[in-house]
């Protein structure tokens, strides 16, 4: 009959798939049950609803089926506390700082991401666009609002995180395949503005084709479009999420180092009850991952202005955006009307010639709020808040 030692010096083998750590050494193994030829593990994942668990659960068999004796295994997971989970945070971050001390200074080494978090490299500000409804617009949101900072002399990223119904590459007029440097880091495309983008159709050979994939392989093309990309200096890199509360969403909350959430709706009272649950989902995961502050809520599409006599129509109903920012605690950005020139110029790839001053104004309250609620991360330089062109 195989051993408890055995068992454990097979786990060595299986690495988080986020980390790349030993699930032993991340503490993760919490119990090892032996009977006969059957082994019972139990492990607790960082996260509740971890889209990597049956990844995990996988590996963790397979290792084990390797062993002499072992012709059944089973895998039950539970998840960290809190306390736990800030302990490991905290011995992760102090093992990774000692390593950092011992490079040289011109390694270009970081401060450390911190758990289930990749590296920011030059980026200053990473910043999603949510919603827990579809068709509200958030790729607009993220791509106008790309375009404002870009007009304010910011550097500007985009990374359409809706890998499924991308959508961003169109609305700017980008075609791929994207470059690859010399060292096979591939490079974003760049608009006429000098916004960087990547997203799944500049991948593809075929745009018009479907990404049909599970939920796993979307968790690790996200965090390769970060990680692997070569986004150069940002002030900012906005993330198009897209809609729901489950795999996408979750895998930027928990590996992107992200550090503020914008949320979009439209006026109906059924967007706002499913759009308050992307809000919940930024508060949670704020309080189990890491802290991620919400800049406030974007109401799209609040009303349409007739050509002729110029009356304001609420197509939708009344604006509820303000009041359910209030409900929710968080900042209330400003509404955008409907405008069909924003159609027309996505479907033909200009949305970069758009320009409306109201949504100047949502620009400046975003600002104004980052001002207040983003602090810089380790290693992040200032940031010019002024009209002026930033440094």
């Amino acid at each position: 009959m195989v051993s408890k030692d055995e068992v454990m010096n097979a786990l060595k083998d299986v690495m988080d798939p986020e980390l790349h750590i030993s699930i032993v050494n991340l503490q993760m193994i919490r119990n090892v049950e032996i009977q006969g030829d059957k082994v019972e593990v139990l492990v607790a994942l960082t996260v509740n609803g971890c889209p990597l668990s049956a990844t995990i659960s996988s590996d963790i068999e397979k290792a084990l089926l390797k062993l002499r004796g072992v012709k059944n295994v089973a895998v039950e997971t539970t998840v960290m506390t809190k306390q736990e989970l800030e302990q490991l945070r905290t011995k992760i971050q102090s093992q990774m700082a000692s390593a950092a001390q011992i490079k040289s200074k011109g390694s270009g080494s970081v401060m450390p991401p911190g758990i289930n978090r990749l590296e920011r490299k030059g980026i200053r500000n990473v910043i999603a666009i949510m919603s827990g409804k579809g068709g509200v617009g958030k790729s607009f949101v993220a791509g106008f609002l790309a375009v404002q900072l870009a007009r304010l002399g910011y550097k500007v990223g985009i990374l359409d995180a809706d890998i499924t119904g991308p959508s961003i590459a169109k609305m700017f007029g980008l075609r791929g395949p994207l470059s690859v440097t010399p060292d096979r880091h591939l490079l974003p495309a760049v608009t006429k503005a000098g916004i960087k983008v990547v997203s799944m159709n500049l991948v593809l050979e075929e745009p018009q084709m479907p990404v049909i994939v599970r939920g796993p392989i979307i968790n690790s093309v996200i965090r390769q479009m970060f990680q692997d990309i070569d986004w150069g200096d940002l002030h900012f890199l906005l993330i198009d999420l897209p809609p729901g509360t489950s795999d996408a969403p979750l895998t930027v909350f928990q590996s992107l180092p992200l550090q503020g959430v914008i949320v979009v709706t439209t006026p109906q009272d059924l967007a706002l009850m499913v759009v308050s649950k992307a809000i919940n989902m930024a508060k949670t995961l704020s309080e189990q991952i890491a802290p991620v502050k919400i800049l406030g809520l974007i109401e799209n599409m609040s009303y349409a202005t007739c050509p002729r006599c110029g009356e304001r129509m609420e197509v939708f109903g009344k604006s509820k955006g303000q009041d359910a920012a209030v409900k929710a605690g968080i900042p209330f950005l400003g509404s955008v009307p409907i405008d069909p020139q924003i159609a027309r110029l996505a479907d033909e790839g200009k949305i970069e010639d758009y320009s409306n001053p109201l949504f100047e104004e949502v620009t400046r309250a975003v600002r104004l709020n980052a001002t207040k609620l983003l602090e810089p991360m380790p290693g992040a330089m200032p940031i010019a808040w002024s009209e002026q062109k930033p440094a």
